[in-house]
């Protein structure tokens, strides 16, 4: 691996402002609109910790205390995980869970630079500066900071994991626990197979068992219930609202297609976007690979949220990599585009909390039935992209590196010229 910290001049300067920008921006929001500091969905977690804790079952009533409002739809495991929020009170657990948010997002694109070759000193600090100031704004990534959701959590997990400097025998643990806490990231074990990471796969496949297991030892009955009485893949426990589906199914039923055309798709991406990630690592692009596997497991889900997609973030990682340490004006391009398209621009202000996002958009017709899509059409450019680009980059691979017949053919004409 070769380390640098050779930047964009402009980026030494302006990547700290950007972060910080980012950071004021965040707090004139929240004095505007408090609502958006309430993280309701931490206070779901909490609750399922509090519920576990009293011996009360996880999946009857909701935070409310009705049976079909603010529900937990998380497996045992990670109300498990949620009981230590249930030991401080309100104020404190968000203001904890917001800073922890903060932290890991730094943790998680630090660890993306340092994996593709950057040194520790004034050149990281101003490219991650301002990589987190624009992620942070990414509306997946607002949206996660405004609910108090896992997501961030699960990127650390997988991150920390894939990208870890040398091998390790405890490889896989990360991305098991990842999928014990919320299923989707279990793409990451089938990513692992395909990669040849076997004993990785294996003990990522023990470790998520092992979470089941623990669920079953702690909490018998809700572990039944979530696991052999349908409620891990029961839709409606999510939400009734076809419009806030984002992924490849939503889509697809909502253009009226059949739930099994709608399984379908999503399988046909995921096992796409699993190839196309298995040949980035092998280019050593493995940063490209966990966005590629990410926002895949966000697309193949029957259900996504629109923060699911906070899988954008390694993309964006590795797009501003590419353009202010390679010098790729196309990746400068690309980068500003995705969080042009992806921000977390304010589309309306009626009411105490404003809608942001492209997802938000209403336009009627059809295109209110499309625009929640958006996410799977930026996957599926980016897909095509990634192809495009990895062909090129083999290509230039192979003139960098002339095979040995071609390299004994220069010699034997080279001697000749002597």
């Amino acid at each position: 691996m070769e380390h640098t910290n050779s930047i964009s001049p402009w980026v030494r300067r302006g990547g700290p402002v950007v972060a910080v920008t980012a950071l004021v921006m965040y707090l004139a929001v929240y004095a505007q609109w408090p609502t958006l500091r309430m993280q309701v969905d931490l206070m779901v977690y909490r609750f399922a910790g509090e519920r576990l804790m009293e011996g009360l079952d996880l999946y009857s009533i909701g935070l409310t205390g009705k049976p079909g409002e603010l529900l937990f739809i998380y497996p045992p495991f990670a109300a498990i995980c949620a009981v230590p929020l249930a030991l401080l009170n309100d104020a404190d657990v968000r203001l904890l869970w917001l800073l922890g948010t903060v932290a890991a997002l730094t943790y998680a694109v630090v660890r993306m630079l340092k994996s593709m070759g950057m040194r520790t000193g004034g050149a990281l600090v101003s490219l991650a500066a301002l990589l987190i100031g624009v992620i942070a704004w990414l509306e997946p990534m607002r949206l996660t900071a405004e609910l108090g959701q896992i997501n961030v959590v699960l990127l650390v997990l997988v991150v920390g994991d894939l990208l870890a400097t040398g091998q390790s025998k405890w490889s896989g643990i990360g991305i098991g626990l990842a999928a014990g806490l919320k299923l989707t990231p279990a793409l990451f074990i089938v990513y692992l197979v395909a990669t040849r990471r076997i004993r990785a796969a294996v003990v990522a496949t023990a470790t998520f068992a092992g979470t089941v297991g623990l669920g079953f030892a702690v909490a018998p009955s809700d572990s039944t219930s979530y696991w052999l009485h349908g409620r891990f893949d029961d839709v409606n426990r999510i939400s009734h609202d076809p419009l806030a589906n984002t992924s490849v199914a939503g889509l697809v039923l909502r253009l009226h297609g059949s739930a099994t055309a709608a399984t379908i798709a999503g399988v046909v991406v995921a096992a796409a976007a699993v190839v196309i990630a298995a040949t980035a690592y092998r280019r050593g692009q493995a940063v490209l690979a966990v966005a590629v596997v990410g926002l895949a497991s966000a697309a193949a889900s029957p259900f996504s949220w629109s923060h699911h997609w906070v899988w954008f973030a390694p993309l964006v990682v590795h797009l501003g990599y590419r353009a202010y340490v390679a010098g790729s004006r196309t990746a400068a391009a690309a980068m500003w585009l995705l969080c042009a398209l992806i921000g977390g621009w304010i589309v309306a202000t009626a009411g105490d909390t404003p809608q942001a996002g492209i997802l938000s958009l209403r336009p009627g017709g059809i295109w209110t039935d499309i625009l929640p899509g958006a996410y799977v059409f930026v996957l599926l450019v980016m897909l095509v992209g990634t192809v495009v680009w990895l062909w090129r980059l083999r290509d230039d691979m192979r003139l960098a590196c002339p095979p040995i017949h071609d390299l004994e053919h220069l010699e034997v004409v080279d001697s000749g010229h002597h």
